[in-house]
């Protein structure tokens, strides 16, 4: 039934403006290592070698996010120094820094550009905070890749959040919400 959800949101391809499915069964997590990405395969998340894929189509971003959120799944983006996470899906914005003792949660108003790639602009109903999450590695190429001295793994996007005034940046990746 899954799989037949998310055949009917598949379009051509279209690679700097689009997510990619696999094997019309995998979804790509925006997270990859030298031999494996990290994919929604069978409602869980793995990482599966990349010569075992095939891309077969992609999503538009605006289909991208609808299927996410039917899936559960968030945005899950992170900085050092100082460390802070930030999680979003079309109905939940919630940021931690972690030398706060507690999350900010928000509503968010999600904005999409699909003319420029892949590019993902949200904000608070309230102003408080807002940012821009970003596609930078289209073609899984590690210099292009997003990376954080938190992990070894190369992520894809690339994000901006600015709260109360300051300025984080970080990478992001896809996985569930936790």
């Amino acid at each position: 039934m899954k799989i037949q959800f998310l055949i009917l949101f598949c379009l051509t391809f279209q690679l700097s403006s689009c997510q990619e499915k696999f094997n019309h069964k995998s979804i790509f997590l925006g997270e990859y290592t030298k031999d494996s990405i990290k994919t929604y395969t069978n409602s869980s998340i793995k990482y599966i070698t990349k010569d075992s894929l095939k891309q077969t189509n992609q999503f538009t971003t605006k289909e991208f996010i609808k299927v996410l959120d039917s899936l559960n799944l968030f945005f899950i983006a992170e900085g050092d120094e100082p460390f802070w996470q930030l999680k979003l899906n079309s109905s939940e914005l919630i940021f931690m820094k972690y030398d706060f003792e507690k999350e900010v949660s928000f509503k968010p108003i999600i904005s999409i550009d699909e003319q420029s790639g892949f590019n993902i602009m949200f904000k608070s109903k309230n102003n408080k905070i807002f940012g821009l999450i970003s596609r930078v590695d289209n073609k899984l190429e590690t210099e292009n890749s997003c990376t954080l001295s938190l992990t070894d793994n190369y992520l894809v996007y690339e994000v901006f959040v600015t709260i109360d005034g300051k300025v984080f940046k970080g990478c992001c990746s896809i996985d569930e919400k936790q």
